[in-house]
């Protein structure tokens, strides 16, 4: 009797329990509405909202559901479970789809898919407005940023253009704004993008945008984060469902620094010879969190002090103006001051935490220079690295691109005069003009070093500063003269005493005499 008991109550319990069950996990309306908008259920025929239940078997909807659960990065079990409910639904997210027609990302040995890309390298952008919240300089400046995200890994050069036509064209705009993909208010889809030729990135104004990743507060959205995801899509790519990766469609913050499946489906779109090992350095070099403080204090814990120059008793590898600053290398430091004898806090440090994106084999920076738009340029050989003036790797070049002939191996000398706004270009007996508004080298040149009389060469570095021109070369400096094309005559001078407040010595006497050609 007892046994026939436990039978009916566990048949009772196994048939009351599953119709629960099915009862919480039964697919609304909403749901299915949510898989067949991001490409996980096919269209259905007729009116979908009125014979849901008729438009769709149990099996499409649970191979439906496998789909997004795996895409999501959760156990796929075809079931409407907690966890999918939790992780699936209501989040915020990109509004592009997940999965194109035709396509499967599930079978692929590669996650990322790619629509098509730019049929050139050098793309513009507009920003046509800001947000309620987030004004529109601040909203170029974010979009810059992002940008120089995705430049290196398919050189690519970005110019901003106020007004007219642009490639991709960023705007805010809220509920129906008549390109057939309306908004659906605060949460969920928090912006879309469209890919090339159209090239537009839309972000929903209900939204509360913010600059600040860390922010506590749930409701705001950090648009940085958004961003660097939505120029993906404007540059080609899909969503990858790689939760690392930055086409990941889910919202997430901080952005980290591109994963192997964003760099490959860029290497794929605008790189065609690009090797493993080629990728494995994109990563290694890519950004950190595009929010880490650029500027923080090394862990001198970590740093022994004797691994560091002396700057009194060094030679100094180069010396530039950066950002009104003096940036002063030597091995593979930097120190930064703000005028003469007065350091930067937390300096110095590695350039590299500095120059974010450089390439690790790159251990000494001997040539570098601000241009007219305030990128940042670094050369090594014949290659060079052009950065944002945030410091964000945004170009890989070769010296080609400034019309250095093929036989030159390197520069010792980059700076922009003063005197006529042009680029020089020096070697070590030789030097360029270059403009960089034409991008052409002006006619005559090369010309001698000589040329820049009492200045011996080849030079370490050349300045401007405060309106004068500063030559470098080993211990000591010279200021020139532009109207009188020479040095001053009573220089040289020592460059430890004069510009970083060394105690003077015996051995500085030595450095007031020219002894170069």
């Amino acid at each position: 009797m007892l046994s026939e008991t436990f039978f009916v109550t566990s048949l009772f319990c196994a048939v009351a329990c599953r119709t629960i069950y099915l009862e919480h996990n039964t697919i609304t309306l909403e749901e299915v509405t949510f898989l067949r908008k991001y490409g996980y259920m096919e269209e259905a025929e007729g009116d979908f909202s009125v014979e849901a239940d008729f438009a769709y078997t149990d099996l499409s909807v649970e191979e439906a559901l496998k789909k997004m659960q795996a895409f999501a990065g959760l156990p796929q079990t075809g079931t409407l479970d907690t966890e999918t409910k939790k992780a699936g639904y209501g989040r915020k997210r990109c509004g592009v789809k997940d999965i194109i027609k035709n396509e499967s990302t599930i079978s692929r040995n590669k996650r990322y898919i790619l629509q098509r890309g730019w049929n050139k390298h050098t793309i513009t952008y507009r920003v046509l407005n800001g947000s309620s919240t987030l004004d529109k300089s601040r909203v170029e400046a974010l979009i810059a940023e992002g940008l120089a995200v995705w430049a290196p890994h398919g050189m690519l050069r970005f110019k901003k253009v106020e007004t007219g036509p642009a490639d991709i064209k960023v705007s805010f705009a809220a509920g129906d704004h008549g390109d057939g993909f309306p908004f659906d208010g605060q949460g969920r889809v928090v912006a879309h993008a469209f890919p090339p030729p159209h090239g537009a990135i839309h972000f929903d104004d209900d939204e509360l945008w913010g600059g600040d990743p860390d922010a506590e507060d749930d409701d705001i959205t950090d648009f940085f984060a958004v961003a660097v995801h939505e120029i993906g899509h404007a540059l080609g790519l899909s969503h990858s469902n790689d939760k690392a990766s930055v086409m990941y469609p889910y919202y997430q913050v901080p952005t980290e620094k591109l994963q192997m499946d964003d760099i490959l489906g860029m290497r794929e779109l605008y790189l065609k010879d690009g090797s493993p090992s080629d990728i494995e350095d994109d990563i290694e070099s890519s950004s950190q969190s595009s929010h880490v403080p650029r500027f923080t204090k090394p862990d001198r814990g970590e740093v022994e002090e004797n691994e560091i120059p002396d700057l009194c008793l060094t030679n100094y590898d180069t010396l530039q103006v950066i950002r009104g600053k003096i940036y002063v290398f030597e091995e593979e430091w930097v120190w930064v001051l703000r005028d003469r004898n007065t350091l930067e806090e937390g300096y110095p440090k590695r350039f590299h935490e500095v120059f974010i994106g450089l390439p690790a084999s790159v251990t000494v920076i001997k040539t570098i220079y601000e241009k007219h738009n305030r990128d940042i340029v670094i050369f090594s050989g014949r290659n060079y690295w052009q950065f944002s003036p945030s410091f964000r790797l945004m170009i890989r070049g070769n010296l080609s691109d400034y019309h250095i002939p093929p036989e030159v191996p390197g520069l010792t000398t980059v700076f922009i005069s003063n005197y006529n706004n042009k680029t020089y270009l020096i070697d070590d007996e030789r030097f360029w003009r270059f403009d960089e508004i034409t991008e052409t080298m002006d006619d005559g040149y090369p010309k001698d070093m000589s040329a820049w009389r009492e200045v011996p060469y080849p030079v370490d570095a050349a300045i401007i500063w405060k309106g004068d021109t500063y030559f470098f070369r080993g211990p000591r400096f010279w200021r020139f003269d532009n109207s009188l094309i020479k040095a001053h005559e009573y220089y040289p001078l020592p460059t430890a005493q004069i510009w970083f407040d060394c105690e003077a010595s015996e051995d500085m006497n030595q450095y007031i005499t020219n002894d170069g050609p």
